[in-house]
């Protein structure tokens, strides 16, 4: 899974590079939106209030609301507008997370370093959290006040694409059913791109539609989103090795019978695959107009890897 990439990516050369200060903004953010006993006067349910935040607020890289937030850096905006939208994509990502680790599905022991959510707070309990967290994400966005309301509705509508059918849940649910059979690298790619492509490309493009950014600078960006899903997904699978996994906070060796697989494809391919697209992406991304580049940060992030 993509789940904890971000964790060890950036235990590599180039970590410096990675904005500490935004982490711990968006750290904080994130434990102000999460409700602990009662939201808006209403009584919730301990245990749920505690798995949520048990996953949420667990030691994260927090990717997807830090490439939000450099996206408006690159075109020299404020990235303070981005920081309810990027927490409302960081509890997508970890909902997401939540269920994939299920006995049901990947059957995950570990995740960011501590236990799966479901090993301490059960089955129910964490996919009722997930769905949770899935469901604050949405009112995040809609509550927005950085945001104008016919922004919130844009993104909203943006999410739901990314998250359903033809997003997250399908990239699982075929992930699951699939990925064990064989596979071409067109299959492996689609797949690929819904369970990872599309919350960046919703970070980024989303991040371009709140700056007002022309149409073909949105499309540029969900392009180079797009291959960074891709690179993002393949050092992913590296990472299902134990000696590309350490500090990844994750279980290894889940993905040993899945078609694309290092196991099935080897370490070199996935490297190649890596290094060619964060190249494709770099070809399509638009210039820089702020002195604090996208590209800088995503190269950060794979350093380790190419």
């Amino acid at each position: 899974m993509a789940a904890t990439t971000e964790d060890a990516m950036a235990r590599g050369e180039g970590a410096e590079s990675i904005d500490a200060s935004w982490r711990q903004a968006i750290d904080e953010r994130l434990q102000a939106l999460m409700p602990v006993q009662a939201l808006d006067g209403n009584p919730t349910c301990r245990e749920l209030a505690e798995a949520m935040r048990y996953s949420l607020l667990a030691p994260g890289k927090r990717v997807r609301p830090l490439l939000a937030i450099r996206t408006a850096l690159h075109f020299g905006a404020d990235p303070n507008r981005m920081l309810d939208f990027g927490c409302a994509l960081e509890m997508v990502h970890c909902a997401s997370l939540m269920l994939d680790d299920l006995p049901c599905m990947d059957d995950a022991s570990t995740r960011r370093g501590q236990p799966a959510c479901h090993r301490k707070f059960g089955d129910a309990t964490t996919t009722l959290a997930a769905i949770a967290l899935l469901n604050q994400a949405f009112g995040v966005i809609a509550r927005d006040s950085a945001l104008d309301p016919s922004q919130r509705c844009w993104l909203v509508d943006r999410l739901s694409v990314a998250v359903g059918t033809a997003g997250l849940v399908s990239g699982q649910c075929r992930d699951l059913i699939e990925r064990a059979g064989a596979l071409d690298g067109s299959a492996i790619a689609e797949i690929n791109h819904q369970k990872t492509g599309v919350l960046f490309e919703l970070a980024t493009a989303g991040a371009g539609g709140i700056l007002g950014l022309a149409d073909d600078e949105l499309d540029a960006l969900q392009r180079y989103a797009g291959h960074l899903g891709q690179a993002f997904q393949a050092a992913d699978d590296l990472l299902d090795v134990r000696r590309h996994a350490e500090g990844s906070g994750k279980d290894i060796g889940l993905d040993r019978d899945k078609a694309g697989s290092v196991h099935r494809v080897g370490e070199q391919a996935l490297r190649r695959l890596v290094e060619a697209e964060l190249a494709a992406g770099d070809r399509v991304l638009p210039a820089a107009r702020g002195e604090h580049a996208l590209d800088g940060y995503v190269r950060a992030l794979f350093a380790r890897f190419v």
